[in-house]
């Protein structure tokens, strides 16, 4: 007896459901201009290893997840996140690597026309780029008033 074809897409549905829940990584919550003290509720959350890194003038707090996937958040002198980067499988919720930015990020793409390959925006205060292709995604976002003196856009992670 063959099963009813609309069983048959009720069930492919169920289990790309439930892969798609599985599968899916948590994503990275700490937001451009926040207290240091977030990069280790994003380290449980992430269930990543964590490797900080003291360079001249901030530190970077490297989150590699168990599907390989690595956040980068960069902290200033003043224990602020001024940027952060990421690579890998996912590509985090902008929304909340951007916190109060996010509305002024989605504004300035507004109406624009969007072209294949990597993208890069340079709003006041603020620089985003990134791109990727078949689940691999790059990219970051900093905010140029809080990065330190001297600091280098090349010196954060994320981009191939």
């Amino acid at each position: 007896m063959k099963p009813s074809r609309a069983k048959s897409c009720r069930v492919c549905l169920f289990w790309g459901f439930a892969a798609t829940v599985i599968g899916f990584p948590a994503q990275a919550k700490a937001a451009l201009g926040d207290d240091v003290a977030t990069v280790a509720a994003d380290q449980a959350r992430l269930q990543a290893s964590l490797r900080i890194t003291a360079m001249k003038g901030y530190v970077v707090h490297e989150l590699t997840s168990p599907v390989g996937a690595t956040v980068r958040e960069y902290v200033g002198s003043s224990g602020k996140i001024f940027g952060v980067s990421w690579s890998g499988s996912f590509r985090p919720n902008l929304r909340d690597i951007m916190g109060s930015r996010y509305d002024q990020f989605i504004a300035s793409t507004r109406g624009q026309r969007r072209a294949r390959g990597p993208v890069r925006i340079e709003l006041p205060g603020m620089v985003v780029a990134m791109g990727g292709y078949l689940r691999t995604f790059w990219g970051h976002v900093y905010l140029t008033d809080l990065a330190p003196p001297g600091w280098l856009e090349s010196a954060i992670g994320g981009t191939p």
